[in-house]
């Protein structure tokens, strides 16, 4: 049986929040009786570290879109799906009608990453942003119709495309409730007591912020001795400090997060933070920065502290703030989990994706 929706986007093999978002898409439209295609371009830097033309962003889009519009061009419905607008360059080509879901945009991703990395890389890496921004314009402002992945990417994208706010729809990213279920109360109590933290991303991204986190954790150490701070993702180059579990990459990460009693997420930027909602579902409080849209999962749902500023010391002191009183932090742990319930339930998601998929077909 012949595809019937093509959906363009990053390569899966990023993982993260991106390959979460368009895996989700996939599966709500299949059982939405859709039967969807996921292409993408490979990316270069995956497979080697050779230095070609095709690790310039902007050039490799380029040829990545021409290689790819006949089959956007031959969809019967078509949609970019990614963290990034870019990918879709494809669907701009085809010339027909496209729907767009996106969970950030590069300039705020960029800000994130940049201050990061080393002055060379990031002196390098910057000379595509100017034209991947170029590229990101031309694919939101094409679409039929655009969706961000929380209110913050909403006011975000709407920017970068230069339309109204209000013309910009909301796709929330549904969490398996059933998957991240919390551990047992006694469980998390007794992990709470000591405190246990988990953070769950790639240690090497500059924009994950994890040495600033590592800072943080040091002063936590020295007020509660039995603190733990567990990694769990690609983990950091060297030895782990006192009290820091370097976990790896794990296949099942809730199982992880039941080994917690509160989050951490030290970011400079986030589109939307599928992490911290995971976390919330398996009834962890999140301690986030100011840096989008976990700050706003955590503002809506009162279930955690927001940091002052992307410091050491503001971090310690919402981490400080969250696990001083236990009853205060079993509240936000209730709270957290019905937060999800309600806004990032798998029916929630299907129900404004059926809506979404008709909006774009009959555009």
């Amino acid at each position: 049986m012949a595809d019937d929706l093509v959906v363009l986007g990053q390569d899966p093999r990023f993982g993260g929040g991106s390959a979460a978002q368009t895996e989700a898409f996939l599966a709500g439209a299949t059982a939405l009786g859709r039967r969807p295609a996921w292409l993408y371009d490979e990316h270069p830097g995956l497979d080697s570290g050779r230095i070609t033309w095709r690790r310039v962003e902007a050039l490799r889009q380029l040829a990545a879109a021409r290689r790819l519009e006949p089959a956007a061009r031959a969809a019967p419905s078509l949609w970019v799906v990614a963290a990034l607008a870019q990918h879709g360059m494809a669907a701009v080509r085809s010339g027909r009608p496209y729907g767009c879901w996106v969970g950030t945009t590069i300039r705020s991703e960029w800000e994130g990453r940049a201050p990061g990395m080393p002055p060379l890389r990031r002196a390098a890496a910057g000379l595509s942003v100017p034209g991947l921004a170029a590229l990101e314009r031309g694919v939101l402002r094409g679409a039929a119709r655009v969706y961000a992945t929380s209110p913050a990417s909403r006011a975000d994208v709407a920017r970068a495309a230069g339309v109204p706010e209000q013309s910009v729809g909301l796709l929330p990213i549904p969490v398996d409730l059933g998957g991240f279920a919390p551990a047992p109360d006694d469980t998390w109590q007794e992990l709470a007591a000591r405190p246990v933290l988990v953070f769950v991303g790639r240690a090497d991204d500059p924009r994950k912020n994890v040495p600033m986190l590592l800072e943080a954790f040091a002063t936590i150490r020295r007020r509660f001795p039995r603190a733990v701070l567990r990694l769990v993702g690609r983990p950091p180059a060297g030895r782990a400090p006192d009290g820091v579990e370097a976990v790896g990459e794990v296949d099942d990460v809730a199982s992880e997060l039941r080994r917690a009693a509160v989050f951490v997420l030290p970011s400079r930027q986030e589109g939307f933070g599928i992490v911290a909602a995971e976390a919330m579902a398996a009834g962890l409080p999140v301690v986030t920065t100011p840096s989008g849209g976990p700050e706003d999962l955590v503002r809506r749902s009162g279930a955690g502290e927001i940091a002052t500023a992307h410091t050491a010391g503001a971090l310690a002191a919402a981490l400080e703030a969250a696990t001083a009183d236990l009853a205060r932090l079993s509240a936000m742990r209730t709270r957290g989990r019905l937060f999800v319930e309600r806004e990032h339930a798998t029916e929630t998601f299907r129900h404004a994706l059926a809506s979404a998929l008709i909006e774009v077909d009959e555009a």
